[in-house]
């Protein structure tokens, strides 16, 4: 593939995660609760590795409708500030919309073309963070280099990514529930952007090197994903989030919908019957240091 057709296959995967992103993203706001508190150990992760102080200033990519950026605009202040950014425009409108319920005056939101243009000056930050978004960008390299870029020497970069899909819970699970009903193409899921994509710690600590990043620290855990009250209200929340299967849902005849639902009820029941739904994932956390 030659270098014009590789900008333009990116291009095309931007454009495509644009448009799934817009469909759930008010979802994502309204389910927000059900990742946040879950996922609590993994913004402390994050915040413990980045060691956040009042004053500074952050930059959180893919930042969706807020998490890690809300946490870190508390540990920043006061007098620090929070540029939270994503490729989806409805993301940036939804997370501005949280910050102003929650009276978080500290962070701002905007959009950015691409994951190597991210339209802040050189040298201008002193963190960085990206939850689960590194593995979803066409252009891993460039998105790194451009963080590496807008920090100040001595900045820090963590980046959280998932494990493979057969140490994610959720993944595990509903992979196995959609593939039941619908034929899916035989896609190998770590070949391209997804969200189990970026499952290698070396292949993590590797861009952070490439970039220009030292001493790199490392964390691997387990860690909840998401927490629903049962598994009727956890497959719910899978239909209304996942962005790439929004179109397929929507696409199935009725009693194939009807079939899938009663199929994922059954297998979320069976994998917590005693309830709350709450399935846990391998999380990946990588800490670089721009060198002085």
């Amino acid at each position: 593939m030659t270098t014009a057709d590789q900008r333009t296959a990116a291009q095309t995967e931007r454009d495509r995660q644009r448009e799934e992103w817009a469909l759930c993203s008010a979802a994502w706001r309204r389910h927000r609760g059900a990742f946040t508190g879950p996922g609590r150990a993994i913004t402390e992760g994050m915040l413990r590795l980045a060691a956040p102080r009042p004053g500074e200033r952050a930059l959180d990519l893919a930042s969706g409708v807020g998490n890690p950026a809300l946490a870190l605009a508390a540990r920043v202040a006061p007098g620090g500030h929070v540029l939270g950014l994503d490729l989806s425009p409805e993301m940036v409108a939804e997370a501005t919309a949280v910050a102003a319920e929650e009276g978080v005056t500290n962070v701002e939101f905007r959009t950015v073309p691409d994951e190597g243009a991210l339209g802040v000056p050189d040298g201008g930050h002193d963190l960085a963070t990206c939850r689960a978004g590194l593995q979803y960008m066409p252009d891993r390299p460039a998105a790194v280099r451009a963080v590496h870029a807008a920090l100040r020497p001595g900045g820090r970069f963590v980046v959280m990514t998932l494990g493979a899909a057969e140490r994610c819970v959720p993944f595990r699970l509903t992979n196995g529930i959609v593939s039941r009903h619908v034929p899916l193409p035989a896609v190998d899921p770590e070949a391209g952007p997804g969200p189990v994509s970026l499952s290698s710690l070396d292949e993590l600590t590797g861009l952070l090197a490439d970039a220009g990043f030292t001493r790199i620290r490392t964390e691997v855990f387990e860690a909840p994903i998401f927490e629903a009250p049962d598994a009727a209200s956890a497959w719910d929340l899978f239909t209304e989030t996942a962005g790439p299967f929004l179109k397929l849902f929507a696409a199935l005849p009725p009693e194939t919908r009807k079939a899938m639902d009663e199929d994922a009820v059954r297998v979320f029941t069976e994998a917590f019957p005693e309830g709350p739904v709450r399935p846990t994932g391998e999380i990946l956390l990588a800490c670089g240091t721009k060198p002085a």
